[in-house]
């Protein structure tokens, strides 16, 4: 029993980038909404009065307001395509999992994983084991996966997709 794993590493490492995506897509909301943050903290700048006694021929906010109001109804934009993906993205993600055996150590664990998005040390404790029965149990569902023949279809329909016009990276 020299070998641990049955899958290719390839193989492997197609299931893990596809199971990824969600996760992948979560974290890129985050950053839209920080951003969509600091455009309204620049907005509101720094402390204005809201009462000024004397009238002031300077405009509260020189020139650059109307342009950060447009670029937060852009980033605005851009969260709800973002929340679109993200839900796109763990339907496909869930389809993969559900080709796991239903009540695995395995499929939890990934689920945990991948749709919860909990770190490693979050998994082990909440299933009584230790990190490295969890990466065995990671790695055993990666190799399933990778046998799976269902999956390798999934997996063709995510790389066709993504070779597709207009879906470069930015």
């Amino acid at each position: 029993m020299g070998k641990k794993t049955t899958g290719t590493r390839m193989e492997r490492e197609a299931v893990k980038r596809y199971l990824q995506q969600y996760h992948a897509a979560k974290q890129k909301r985050r950053i839209l909404e920080e951003r969509r943050r600091t455009l309204s903290a620049d907005l509101r700048g720094p402390s204005t009065p809201a009462y000024r006694a004397v009238p002031s021929s300077r405009p509260v906010h020189p020139d650059g307001a109307g342009a950060v109001v447009f670029q937060i109804a852009e980033v605005e934009e851009r969260i709800a395509a973002q929340q679109a993906e993200m839900a796109k993205a763990v339907q496909n993600v869930m389809d993969l999992i559900d080709l796991l055996p239903v009540g695995s150590t395995e499929r939890t664990v990934v689920e945990m994983r991948h749709i919860d998005c909990k770190p490693w040390e979050q998994i082990a404790k909440a299933v009584y084991m230790s990190r490295s029965a969890i990466f065995n149990y990671y790695n055993a569902a990666l190799d399933m996966l990778a046998r799976n023949e269902q999956s390798g279809k999934l997996l063709g329909d995510c790389k066709a997709r993504n070779k597709g016009p207009g879906n470069g990276t930015r």
